[in-house]
């Protein structure tokens, strides 16, 4: 489903043009710009609606990847999720970075 136009930019603009879940400023370039999604915080399979309460902008990766977490149906869940899991693959790097010196 496409949102429309003025509810986007509504929630663009809430957001300061950071993902709302990882705060990667999405006007560093044109192509994260463009890359720019919303997320529905409630999936709309799940009967979550296009108002600004049920609505996130996310950068594509954060999208991407809580598409597979519908069951997580507030945005503090989904915004945990996200943290832990680039904590995780933070950590992963650097073990692995460790493990070459």
């Amino acid at each position: 489903m496409i949102i429309p136009n003025e509810i986007w930019q509504q929630v663009f603009d809430r957001a300061n043009g950071y993902c709302e879940y990882c705060d990667q400023d999405l006007l560093i370039s044109r192509a994260t710009y463009a890359s720019a999604q919303v997320d529905h915080v409630l999936a709309r399979a799940k009967d979550g609606r296009n108002n600004l309460e049920n609505l996130r902008l996310a950068c594509s990766q954060c999208n991407s990847s809580l598409s597979r977490y519908n069951h997580l149906t507030t945005f503090e869940e989904r915004k945990d999720l996200v943290a832990k899991k680039i904590e995780e693959y933070h950590q992963r790097n650097y073990q692995e970075k460790l493990s070459k010196l």
